[in-house]
């Protein structure tokens, strides 16, 4: 069976439709739900959604959870109606002694249930071997050198895992999987009703490593090719101590965990800066360790450089009069969906960035440098609410690629004190 974008936009609006169909879901899952489905080489549809739904993880025509803790007089929630009267206890408490000991007891007891939970969560690989959650990450990070071994809260939950287990333990072979979003995005994340989207990093992939046993499976993430074909780097700048060239979308700024090509080792020299993989345009490297310091400086100060990045948007502006403005958004990472941000007022950075805009052609000078601030900024709904065109994070609209590029950088030269301006056109003709 081939499997085509085709094959899996049809499946998605089969899931859609039944969804809607659940009149009783209604009120729900329109304000958010990630929902998923996994083809297999029967030819056979399977459904999930994350969590549950009013309750409940056993709806007919979808997977079952994986292990359902969730019987009125089960252990769990017999140990959870526990640790609630002590929630109780500890808001109505007044002795600073015994609200010391209810908040040690409630600790030990969350600590223990969670660890119960993640015991009784036994997941299969495709030559049925089975391992608890606890052991598979054990396991994972144990051959990755990683420091977490212990599962977030909602490991196992999610939908890809849900897929998988199913599969694997009625002996079918998995063809494609997709993950994609239903409803409202939440308060903080971008996030768009119909799109697809990779499976959690931190709760799902040490799962579906050990559930897809080393197969490959098409559709298991939301990412797009951009077929980028990198040849000799175009060097938009050099000098003693520095050299600019035109970092082409699809290309890594400096070396990553995965084994691509990438602008610093291409050239021999410290990139003093980063793009993103999927933005183009102006990246400078020092050729010295003393050019790379004195650089880095100036970076750290924010006013002492300027960048300008063009960007088509996904969508038209209300007018076709030019609009201009300031977004400040507080970002923080995703901590269970890296790389991805997300806008935390409480806890986030604070970031800043002015546009002007014209039709869906936009310009983005940042003030500020935090991880995907322009593409957090355009696509959130606190933001312009609008996303870059192919964003594959953030975005509503695939594309060939995504439609950033660095357009502008300018500094005053650490070692000459001259002014200095490096400037890449957009690759892509400018549409309002």
């Amino acid at each position: 069976m081939v499997i085509t974008n085709e094959t899996l936009e049809d499946a998605k609006q089969h899931v859609i439709a039944d969804i809607e169909a659940h009149a009783e879901w209604r009120e729900e899952v329109s304000r958010g739900k990630m929902f998923g489905f996994l083809i297999t080489d029967t030819g056979e549809t399977l459904k999930a959604y994350s969590g549950q739904i009013c309750g409940r993880s056993d709806w007919d025509g979808y997977v079952p959870a994986i292990f359902d803790y969730l019987q009125p007089d089960g252990y769990f929630k017999t140990h959870e109606a526990i640790i609630t009267r002590l929630n109780h206890e500890a808001q109505e408490c007044n002795d600073s002694k015994r609200l010391a000991e209810i908040k040690n007891e409630r600790k030990e007891r969350s600590q223990a249930l969670q660890r119960w939970l993640f015991s009784q969560f036994q997941i299969t690989n495709p030559i049925g071997e089975t391992q608890s959650l606890q052991q598979v990450f054990d396991e994972y990070a144990k051959r990755n050198n990683l420091r977490q071994t212990i599962p977030p809260s909602g490991t196992g939950e999610c939908c890809a895992p849900k897929l998988l287990q199913y599969a694997n333990t009625h002996g079918l072979k998995p063809l494609a999987l997709v993950e994609f979003w239903y409803g409202e995005s939440p308060k903080g994340e971008v996030r768009h009703h119909g799109m697809f989207y990779e499976p959690c990093q931190s709760r799902c992939q040490p799962i579906i490593w050990w559930m897809a046993g080393g197969q490959e499976i098409n559709g298991l993430g939301a990412r797009y090719s951009s077929g980028t074909v990198f040849g000799k780097l175009s060097v938009l700048y050099e000098d003693d101590w520095f050299v600019a060239v035109d970092k082409p979308s699809g290309m890594l700024s400096v070396p990553g965990k995965r084994s691509l090509p990438n602008v610093q080792e291409l050239i021999g020299c410290k990139a003093t800066h980063r793009l993103d993989m999927d933005t183009s345009g102006v990246l400078l490297a020092a050729k010295t360790d003393e050019a790379f310091a004195a650089m880095q400086r100036l970076f750290a100060q924010h006013d002492e450089v300027r960048k300008t990045y063009r960007a088509m948007l996904s969508h038209g502006s209300p007018s076709d009069t030019k609009e201009r403005g300031t977004i400040s958004l507080p970002l923080s990472s995703d901590f269970l969906n890296r790389p991805r941000q997300c806008v935390d007022y409480e806890h986030g950075k604070e970031a800043v960035t002015d546009y002007i805009r014209h039709g869906k052609d936009i310009l983005l000078c940042p003030r500020t440098g935090r991880t995907h601030q322009l593409r957090m900024h355009c696509a959130h709904r606190d933001g312009l609410n609008n996303p870059i065109l192919g964003d594959p994070l953030y975005g509503d609209t695939p594309a060939d690629r995504m439609y950033l590029h660095a357009a502008k950088l300018e500094f005053t030269h650490p070692m000459t004190g001259q002014h200095i301006a490096i400037e890449s056109p957009a690759p892509w003709k400018i549409i309002n």
